[in-house]
Parts: structure tokens; C-alpha cells; sequence
């Protein structure tokens, strides 16, 4: 019951719930968006890297001329840059140029053997047992590696309210050289 000369309070509680939703709720959801984005770029980020780590591990690939090509990290025709840019703009990251990928290579364990130099490779190449050559093709099978790709924030996210602000996201994948067995293929032998 209501006492007598008080007017009455049609409206309170839908101006409570606006002010409520207004200071409370929407930014709860805009910060629950902001999260979820930021686990779906690291998501991808890390799918990208295992995606470099795994042509890594093969050091060689054969081009369209069958050739056997070198797998290197940032030049040449084949190589992990590119491979890791190709799946961040398949999944989506499309804002994302070339240059703002930043992609580390790095052995962790030693060669075992003597590098044997082959004819694509730059003068004075020479990786003897015991060292951690630079590019994956140096690399022999076995060695652990880790591939590291590192892509800007600001280009990813979807809105920029301060709540979540990393520079960077960045994900590392340890991996092992996985390359083929050489062998030769013998001329002689007789087609059907």
C-alpha cells in the first residue's frame, strides 16, 4: 500500500535497470569479447607457428621443377615466413601485412656430424658437428628447434578499449628435424 500524497514511481525500476546495464553489464560484455578475441588470436598464432615448425623439420622440399629446394626462415622461395603468414591470412587475419609477422628460428641441440656443403649453398657455408646452424636446412635429423612468430595486437583486435592491451602475441613451438633419409636412385634398373 502506498501512503496517501506520495505520488507514484511508475518508471523507477526500468531507469535502475538501464543505469545498471549501462555501468555494469555492457562493460562486463565489451571486456568478455575483448578476452575471446585475444584467446582466438593466440589460437591461431600458435597454429601458424606449428605450421612453420612443421615445414622446418623437412629442410628440404621439392619445388615445381623437381628440384630439391632449401627451406630457410626468411629468404628464398620456400620459406617459413611466408608459410606462417599464408595460414594467419587463411584463418582470418587478413589487417596482417608480411612485414608485421616477425618469425624466430633457433636450434637447441648441436649438429652431430659435419655439414656436407651442397651446390645452392653460399660460399664458406661450413657447419661442423657441435654447432647450431641458422636456417632450417642446415639442420639435421633429430635436432630439437623452436620456431617463434610474434604478430602486433593492434592490428588483430576487433575494439580498442584499453582493457586487454598486449604489444604482442607470441607463441613458440618446439620441434624436431624430421628431414628424409638420403638415397640414391638407381638408373640401371629395368622399366616395365
Amino acid at each position: 500500500m502506498r501512503p496517501c500524497g506520495t505520488p507514484p514511481r511508475r518508471g523507477v525500476a526500468a531507469i535502475e535497470l538501464a543505469f545498471v546495464t549501462t555501468l555494469l553489464v555492457v562493460p562486463l560484455l565489451l571486456g568478455i569479447w575483448e578476452v575471446g578475441r585475444l584467446v582466438q588470436v593466440q589460437q591461431i598464432v600458435s597454429n601458424a607457428a606449428r605450421e612453420g615448425a612443421r615445414l622446418s623439420a623437412q629442410a628440404f622440399t621439392i619445388n615445381t621443377a623437381g628440384v630439391p629446394t632449401q627451406i630457410k626462415v626468411n629468404t628464398g622461395s620456400v620459406n617459413v615466413r611466408h608459410a606462417v603468414y599464408d595460414y594467419l591470412h587463411g584463418a582470418g587475419l587478413t589487417r596482417l601485412e608480411l612485414s608485421d609477422i616477425q618469425v624466430d628460428f633457433m636450434f637447441l641441440t648441436p649438429r652431430t656430424t659435419n655439414y656436407v656443403p651442397i651446390a645452392t649453398d653460399p660460399p664458406g657455408t661450413n657447419y661442423p658437428a657441435g654447432s647450431l646452424p641458422p636456417e632450417p636446412c642446415y639442420g639435421e635429423k633429430g635436432m630439437i628447434f623452436t620456431v617463434r612468430v610474434t604478430i602486433p595486437w593492434h592490428k588483430v583486435r576487433w575494439i580498442n578499449l584499453g582493457l586487454i592491451n598486449p604489444t604482442h602475441v607470441t607463441f613458440t613451438v618446439t620441434w624436431q628435424m624430421l628431414i628424409d633419409e638420403r638415397f640414391n636412385i638407381n638408373d640401371t634398373m629395368p622399366s616395365w
